[in-house]
C-alpha cells in the first residue's frame, strides 16, 4: 500500500505555482523569485505554530521562510531555533520574513545571542491598503486583466487595513471575487493561498462560507481524498500491529492489510 501524501505536500505543490516568480513583492517581500515550495516537517524540532509554515526555495539558492504571527513576538529565540534546524537539514542560507496580522505595528528584528547573530524581516500586513487592493483586483477581473499579482493581493487582503469597508464586508467581497473566477488553476492557487495563510484566523462561519465556495476546486478534492487514504492507511497499520503482536506470519499480514513488506518490517522494530 502506498503511503498517502501529507496535506503539506499537496499545499506545497499548489503554492509552487501560486507564488512563482516575484509576486510576493505585492506585500513587500522583494527580490524573492520563488522556484518551489518545500516541506517543513521537522519531527525532532518542537515549535509552536499559529499558522502553516511556508518554506520556499528561491532562484538564488536561498530558502525563504514565511512565519505568520497574530501577536507581537517578544523575542526571536523560537524562530532562530527553527531556522537553525532548517539550515542544518537543507544546508542552505535562510531568509526569514515574519508576516504580522491584525494590529501588530512593530516587532523585534534582531537577536544578539553572543556568537550567534540572528535577523528577520518583519512585514506588518495591517499597514497595507486593503481597500485599494480589493478595488484593483475587482477592476482587473472585470476588464479580463487578471494577473499573478492580483492572486497574491486577494489572498492577503483579509489581513490588510480597511477604512472604507468593515473586515466582514471585505471578506464578503473576497469570497465574491473567488466565485467569479472561471480558471480552475486560479481557483486552486487561491484555495491553497487563502486556506494556508488565513484559515486559522477566520471565524468558523467564514471558514464554512469559503469552503462552500472552494469545495469544487481540485485542490480541496485532492486534500479530502488524501485524508480518506491516510485514514485507511493508519487503520491498516493498527491492524498489522495487532497481528504482529499475536505472532501472525508477515506474509499473511501483508495480504490482509495491503501494507508492504518494508512497512511491516519497520512496524516490527517498534513492537514491545
Amino acid at each position: 500500500m502506498e503511503i498517502a501524501r501529507t496535506g503539506n505536500d499537496i499545499v506545497a505543490k499548489h503554492l509552487t505555482n501560486a507564488l512563482a516568480g516575484e509576486v510576493l513583492s505585492v506585500i513587500g517581500i522583494h527580490n524573492a523569485r520563488v522556484v518551489r515550495a518545500l516541506p517543513t516537517e521537522l519531527p525532532k524540532v518542537e515549535v509552536r505554530q499559529e499558522f502553516t509554515d511556508i518554506m520556499l526555495e528561491l532562484a538564488d539558492g536561498r530558502l525563504l521562510h514565511l512565519e505568520f504571527q497574530t501577536t507581537r513576538e517578544p523575542n526571536l529565540y523560537r524562530f532562530g531555533a527553527y531556522d537553525w534546524a532548517i539550515a542544518e537539514r537543507y544546508k542552505r542560507p535562510i531568509r526569514t520574513v515574519v508576516l504580522y496580522t491584525r494590529d501588530v505595528t512593530e516587532a523585534p528584528r534582531t537577536l544578539d545571542a553572543g556568537s550567534m547573530q540572528y535577523t528577520v524581516e518583519n512585514v506588518c500586513l495591517g499597514h497595507l491598503d486593503g481597500d485599494a487592493a480589493l478595488e484593483t483586483v475587482k477592476r482587473h477581473l472585470s476588464a479580463h486583466e487578471w494577473t499573478e499579482e492580483d492572486r497574491v493581493r486577494l489572498a492577503f487582503a483579509f489581513h490588510m487595513r480597511f477604512e472604507r469597508r468593515t473586515r466582514d464586508e471585505a471578506f464578503e467581497e473576497i469570497v465574491e471575487v473567488v466565485q467569479r473566477l472561471h480558471d480552475v488553476h486560479e481557483q486552486n492557487y487561491l484555495a491553497a493561498l487563502i486556506l494556508g495563510f488565513s484559515g486559522r484566523v477566520m471565524a468558523d462561519e467564514q471558514k464554512e462560507q469559503l469552503r462552500r465556495v472552494l469545495e469544487m476546486t481540485d485542490f480541496l478534492k485532492e486534500l479530502e481524498k488524501e485524508f480518506v487514504e491516510r485514514g485507511e492507511w493508519l487503520k491498516a497499520r493498527e491492524i498489522a500491529n495487532n497481528l504482529l503482536a499475536e505472532g501472525v506470519p508477515t506474509e499473511v499480514i501483508e495480504k490482509a492489510t495491503g501494507l508492504s513488506r518494508e512497512e511491516l518490517e519497520e512496524l516490527k522494530k517498534h513492537l514491545h
